[in-house]
């Protein structure tokens, strides 16, 4: 069984934990079904609002995911399905995250065949957790902010707005105290952002709880909240890049040969997908390459084959290129996840010595992890 030492000795841990299939694949179908909901709604809007923009609008961006203010000349309403989308993707990150970290967890425990079905049904039980915490936390933070906005607001008013200012300066002390309250409930809502999805998924709190304990590391363990958190961003960007060139090798590596023998086909093939997903594989070429090859200069309507079959395997390479920038996003996602249930387990056991990882649910036979100088 494993030994835990509970301090930063147990971060490098994430690199071997966040390569995980389980963890990863829950994360690229969270991805590949948030991207499929926004493809959607921003093709709909533009059909809606005005048909004849739907061209134009493949010929600039194809598949490639824009945000809204990528573009001055966007409709009202393609924008908002465009913010629909985002906030589509937020939610289902946080359940995916939900159900990775709760996996996570019981791995920790002793757990190793816990599985991602098991993690589902505990999200069905908990959603309403996940997106309370959030929305609790977002109502406090904009209600305080609502405060000095809303004095500065009245002081617009005439007459009557200078001696609402007069009568407010009075005050500065306790606005001080207030803007000091405001920047650490701040601090804490952007630390749920990272953490909230683990607490839930360790301890299976209600929404209060989750805040309660976000409050607690926050005020208690701020300096190795921000250490175990610098460290885990370093490991990504070590990681993250890593296992980029692993998937880009394998992909053209498999590519080489029917590049070699079919040359023309698969140059074809390429020049379609790179149209298809924005031109993102010319600009991505283009980081490392001066000179734009021929390739991606490709006229779709003078391709010298069978269109046809070009068409068939650009539709999949397309496909396979938007699999693997997915896999590389889910990679990253999966070492936030295990990252974040894994600081949150340390902090806690600083903050009130409660080990988190020794509850191990209704099977006995399983042991819980030793901890060194744990007695």
């Amino acid at each position: 069984m494993e030994q835990f030492h509970f301090n930063y000795r147990d971060i490098p841990r994430i690199c071997r934990y966040g390569f995980s299939v389980r963890r990863i694949g829950v994360h690229l179908t969270g991805i590949l079904l948030a991207y499929l909901i926004y493809e959607i709604l921003v093709y709909l809007s533009l059909l809606i609002a005005d048909g004849t923009k739907v061209k134009t609008f493949w010929q600039s961006y194809g598949l490639l995911p824009v945000l809204p203010f990528a573009n001055d000349e966007f409709n009202l309403l393609t924008i908002g399905a465009m913010w629909l989308g985002i906030f589509s993707f937020a939610a289902i990150f946080f359940l995916t995250s939900t159900v990775a970290s709760k996996v996570t967890i019981e791995q920790l425990r002793g757990d190793v065949f816990f599985s991602v079905g098991d993690a589902i049904s505990f999200i069905k039980e908990k959603w309403k957790n996940v997106f309370g915490t959030f929305i609790v936390l977002l109502l406090i933070t904009l209600f305080l902010l609502l405060i000095p906005v809303s004095i500065s607001l009245l002081g617009k008013i005439p007459y009557i707005g200078t001696p609402i200012l007069i009568l407010a300066s009075l005050f500065m002390p306790i606005a001080f105290l207030l803007g000091l309250l405001i920047v650490f409930i701040t601090a804490v809502f952007i630390c749920s952002l990272f953490f909230f999805f683990s607490i839930i998924a360790t301890t299976g709190a209600d929404a209060f709880e989750t805040i309660f304990q976000l409050f607690a590391i926050s005020w208690n363990q701020p300096w190795r909240l921000i250490g175990y958190g610098s460290l885990l961003f370093l490991l990504k960007l070590i990681l993250v890049p890593i296992w980029a060139v692993f998937c880009l090798a394998g992909f053209l590596i498999v590519l080489l040969p029917a590049h070699i023998l079919h040359t023309t086909y698969i140059e074809n093939s390429i020049g379609f997908a790179n149209k298809w997903l924005g031109s993102s594989i010319q600009k991505f070429v283009g980081l490392f390459y001066q000179n734009e090859t021929a390739i991606f200069d490709i006229n779709i309507s003078q391709v010298p084959i069978t269109p046809v079959s070009t068409t068939i395997c650009a539709i999949f390479m397309t496909l396979t290129l938007i699999c693997i920038a997915g896999g590389i996003v889910a990679y990253l996602f999966s070492l936030a996840s295990v990252g974040t249930t894994l600081i949150y387990s340390i902090i806690r056991r600083h903050v009130d010595g409660q080990n988190v990882l020794e509850t191990i649910g209704t099977d006995a036979s399983l042991e819980p992890p030793q901890f060194i100088g744990d007695e």
